[in-house]
């Protein structure tokens, strides 16, 4: 079977955990990769992820109901934001999340995003990034 770097992804660790690196950046590729992950999660699905700025800024509010739906909690932070606010990303992203669940929050900074969802994983939760 061919491998494809940065599709679903596992990332190795020393924790144990099951953290997978997947390069969903359209609501489509969100939503499947999301169901793909809920079908075979044993615990919890933390989908811990951002979207790039000077992009397609319609697909974020989109994108957050997606992850809102399907992820058992959702950590929004920054990606490649290039010109734009990295606040004003994830406030758009917010937009379309913050009706459909509350199990979320916003971490600008990503290695702080990426921390705080291996910190609050349990060895049976899988972690999307």
């Amino acid at each position: 079977m061919q491998k494809f770097f940065g599709r679903l992804e596992p990332v190795p660790n020393k924790l144990d955990l099951n953290i997978l690196l997947d390069y969903a950046h359209t609501p489509s590729s969100l939503k499947n990769v999301l169901e793909t992950v809920t079908a075979y999660a044993k615990g919890r699905v933390i989908c811990a992820w951002g979207v790039g700025g000077d992009r397609d800024t319609a697909k974020r509010p989109i994108m957050g109901e997606i992850s809102g739906k399907f992820a058992d909690y959702t950590i929004l932070m920054s990606d490649q934001v290039r010109g734009e606010d990295p606040e004003k990303i994830l406030r758009e992203i917010e937009a379309g999340l913050k009706n459909i669940t509350k199990n979320y929050e916003i971490v600008i900074d990503r290695k702080e995003g990426i921390e705080k969802a291996i910190r609050m994983a349990k060895k049976e939760d899988t972690i999307l990034i």
